[in-house]
């Protein structure tokens, strides 16, 4: 009984990161803030993270990576390299260091999705030929994490539902 919950549960997962990615890319479901659509993938890449072991957090990681450099026009790798190894990690801490409750969650999402898009940023989206890089980066970046950042409590509460509704015994 334990790896048919554990089967749908990740069937589940699937489905829902399917979901968002086909919202995500769909032109016009989601309000546009100053021209910034969410990147809805990332958050819920955390909190796959955070409820499972490191090993299908790091596959689901990998997943919404892998969807976010194809689908949103980054360069194929970033996304992907970045969220295998956090989401990897987050998994390990979660199972072996600290409880996963809200808080937790929230201040792993926060400077997660924080982190990673400032790292884009200035990877490859300032350089010596942009002028107003600044600008660039307040307008578009800040507004996107902000924006994405709405997400992550839903996603969390929706993930922590459907984990402790699947829960092995």
């Amino acid at each position: 009984m334990d790896g048919k919950l554990k089967f749908l549960r990740y069937i589940a997962y699937a489905l829902e990161v399917i979901l968002l990615y086909v919202i995500s890319g769909t032109p016009g479901f989601l309000p546009e803030i100053l021209g910034v659509k969410p990147l809805l993938l990332l958050p819920v890449a955390i909190t796959i993270a955070v409820f499972e072991n490191e090993t299908p957090a790091m596959i689901f990681g990998f997943i919404c990576g892998a969807l976010c450099d194809i689908g949103f026009d980054t360069r194929i790798g970033f996304y992907t390299i970045a969220l295998t190894l956090l989401c990897f990690a987050f998994g390990y801490t979660a199972r072996n260091f600290f409880v996963t409750n809200f808080v937790n969650a929230m201040v792993i999402g926060a400077v997660t999705v924080t982190v990673l898009l400032m790292l884009h940023f200035l990877i490859f989206g300032s350089g010596a030929d942009m002028p107003h890089a600044g600008g660039h980066f307040v307008r578009h970046y800040l507004v996107k994490i902000l924006y994405t950042l709405l997400f992550l409590p839903p996603l969390y509460w929706f993930n922590r539902l459907f984990r402790s509704s699947m829960v092995e015994v």
